[in-house]
């Protein structure tokens, strides 16, 4: 991915869909020096969201809609949390230590708001507002993956998750199209209930804006071969998102 804040696919595209990938890359700045971490913590769910990437940009490119996704790592700035938000810029994660985003001044996190966080928050809004202007409702949908388990925690038994804050007709309609093929296990509200944390793109830019939203968490080892991974899930989230908005 190119070194920039973020990547926009099919800029001022009509179709309704938003695609939103807040955890696309695994870059940091220069400037900051990995954040103090080593090469391969870089290569772990820590720092980026594994597949989704792939997913965003075969989805785009088949359905035509305009998608946006982060260009540097959740550890420097999380793009999926609201700006007051303590988990915006973590101390620690999955028992792993951020040496770089220890003890950060106001003026440091003021930085990283300003110039890695609102810029991507602001390009949506960009493309919500030509939408409208060419009478289009948005929907907006997140993409995200996790990881099976977590150090310390119980095994993830789910191979993807449809997630909501409150009910919305695409997540439901996600829901219950992928549970009907029984080859994959998929959960609601999991590993992580939105209802509980109301945050994130698919929040703060569908739902609270009066749009329809979903969000989808796959279970990461669903990529261990990337390219078949990412081509079984942007066919199959492809048939059921375009059946959703355009049949």
């Amino acid at each position: 991915m190119a070194d920039k804040v973020f990547t926009q696919l099919n800029e001022n595209s009509d179709c309704p869909l938003i695609l939103t990938c807040e955890h696309a890359s695994a870059q940091i700045p220069e400037e900051y020096h990995n954040l103090g971490l080593p090469a391969e913590e870089l290569n772990r769910h820590i720092a980026r969201d594994k597949g989704v990437k792939e997913i965003t940009e075969l989805l785009a490119k088949e359905l035509g809609c305009f998608a946006i996704m982060g260009g540097y790592s959740r550890l420097l700035i999380d793009l999926n949390r609201r700006p007051e938000e303590d988990e915006l810029i973590v101390k620690t994660s999955d028992m792993t230590h951020i040496p770089e985003n220890e003890n950060l001044s106001d003026a440091e996190r003021q930085k990283r708001l300003d110039v890695y966080y609102k810029p991507y928050y602001a390009a949506i809004e960009r493309q919500i507002e030509y939408l409208q202007k060419q009478g289009k409702t948005p929907v907006i949908f997140s993409i995200h993956s996790y990881t099976p388990q977590l150090k310390g925690g119980d095994y993830r038994p789910w191979h993807a998750g449809i997630l909501w804050h409150k009910p919305a007709k695409l997540a439901s309609f996600l829901f219950e199209n992928l549970s009907k093929n029984k080859d994959k296990f998929i959960g609601e509200n999991v590993p992580y209930d939105l209802r509980k944390y109301n945050t994130g793109a698919a929040v703060i830019c569908g739902e609270e804006k009066g749009f329809d939203y979903g969000l989808i968490e796959i279970r990461d080892d669903e990529f261990d071969n990337l390219e078949q991974g990412a081509a079984y899930w942007s066919n199959r989230l492809g048939i059921l998102l375009r059946k959703f908005l355009f049949e």
